[in-house]
Parts: C-alpha cells; structure tokens; sequence
C-alpha cells in the first residue's frame, strides 16, 4: 500500500502540571486518508515507577485514564476528521494525562505503525494487543480451514463513498457480492461506546452497499465481533443497528458458520491477495 501523511502525539503522565516533568505512557496515531484514529496505552504503569517512584500515586485512577482516552477516541473518531479537529480534541484535556501536539508521519499499514510508535517510544505491552490478537486470530482460523484459501482476499483497499476516503479492510470473498470481512472487538466498559462503534460502522456499510464500487461490483460489509463474556444486551443492540443498515454481524463464537458459508458459496478469485 502506498505510503500517506500522518501525524503522531504522545500520551503521558504528568503528575505536576506546573514542572511539565512527564512520562511516556501511550501513543497515539491519525491517518485522515485511512479514516485511522487510534492510541496504545500502557498495560503497566513500570514508565511511572521508573521516573516517579511507587508512592503517591492513584494507580486506579491512572489506570482508568488512559482505558478513558482509548474509549473517547473511538467514540469521538466520526468528529476527528481533520488535524484542526485532532488539536481541538487535544486541548480538552486538562488532567494529569496529558497529549502532545501531533508530529508529522508517514504512514503505510497505519496499525503496524503504530505498534512500532509504541515500541519506540513507550515499550513493553500495551492495552490493545488482545483487539489486534483478534484479527489474527480471525485470520488464522481462515488460514487453518480446508478450502478456504483460494477464497479469501487480503488486505482490500476499497472507497467509502460517504467519507470519501480509502480503507483497507483485512478480508474479502465473492460470492456474487464482494463481501468484505472487519473483525470488531465491542468489549467497551461502557456500552454506549460500543454502540457508537457500531453506528460507524453501519454507516460505512450501508454507504458500501448502496453504491456499485468499480473494481468490486455489489459489496456488503460483514463485521466479524468480539463481545464481553456478560454483553448479552450489548451483542443484540449491535446487531440489530448494522442489520437494519444493511451490515452482516457474525459473534466470535459463530465463526464457524461463517467459514461454512464462504466455503459453500464463495467463488475461486483469480488473483486472491493481489490488490493493486
């Protein structure tokens, strides 16, 4: 995928505003051409300790800072769409986790990049390995599945038409439409932000649908959704939203039955994981 402009910031701790002494605590990464918004926290607060010390710390309170950043970035990611927009998010932050002024990038597969910014400039685990786990466990259940492979596209770029931006999308199969496959994790503390989750996506589904992409042809979005073991109620309300949108929803648990269904129905594509 060609390479395209981003910006970074840093998230960190900053325990008295009025020194500016700060640790290093997160990262986060804005691709406007991918519609990519996202940050890696710290999964242990050890950059604290290191420059800090254990003491006088509200760990707690700490902790659900940056879970916080995480979740209000992707509840407000519809709203950041410009770097004005980034700077504006930016300046309403007014506690001891603080965010720097965005720097510049380039930027090619925008996740990798930014799990290289983390290791660069934070190190150690972050909270989001589980999410980005789940894409590959999705991708290896396809990779493991007896005549799947000359099925399953990879890495498809594709026009949203509503935004007016290019996304990749990880998987695809034809099947008369082209069908593309997003694994979702929707395990927010708060519900309402996995549906604000999922109304993004339904609008960017329902815009795939309703136009005829050139290369494509007919397309629906298939979201492929990791819930919280207790999220009954979360689990049906997303679904029903990216039904009534024209979006496929398929839990973790039924994956199996999507596996099925692309081997029942999908089509042999000539040049699987070509997607110049």
């Amino acid at each position: 995928m060609k390479p395209t402009k981003g910006y970074y910031c840093l998230i960190q701790y900053c325990p008295d505003l009025s020194r500016l002494e700060a640790a290093n605590i997160g990262v986060l990464l804005f691709c406007p051409d991918r519609l990519f918004l996202q940050a890696r926290t710290a999964r242990d607060n050890r950059r604290i300790q290191h420059f800090f010390g254990r003491e006088d710390h509200d760990w707690s309170q700490i902790n659900s800072f940056k879970i916080g950043i995480e979740e209000r970035l992707e509840v407000e990611h519809p709203n950041i769409q410009t770097l004005d927009d980034l700077q504006r998010f930016i300046q309403l932050l007014a506690n001891q986790i603080q965010i720097t002024a965005p720097r510049p990038m380039r930027v090619r597969v925008p996740e990798e990049d930014l799990d290289r910014l983390f290791q660069d400039l934070v190190g150690g685990q972050h909270r989001k390995q589980k999410s980005t786990s789940f894409k590959r466990h999705v991708g290896d259940r396809f990779a493991n599945a007896a005549g799947l492979e000359s099925k399953i596209a990879r890495d498809v770029s594709i026009h949203v038409p509503i935004s007016n931006r290019d996304i990749e999308i990880p998987y695809g199969y034809q099947n008369g439409r082209f069908n593309l496959i997003q694994p979702v994790t929707f395990q927010s503390k708060e519900p309402a932000n996995d549906i604000s989750k999922a109304c993004r996506f339904a609008v960017e589904g329902h815009s795939l649908h309703e136009t005829q992409n050139p290369r494509y042809g007919d397309v629906q979005l298939v979201v492929v959704g990791r819930f919280l073991s207790q999220g009954g109620d979360t689990k049906a309300d997303v679904g029903r939203i990216l039904k009534e949108h024209e979006v496929q929803l398929y839990a973790e648990e039924h994956l199996s039955d999507l596996i099925d269904e692309i081997r029942r129905t999908g089509k042999v594509l000539q040049r699987v994981n070509d997607q110049d």
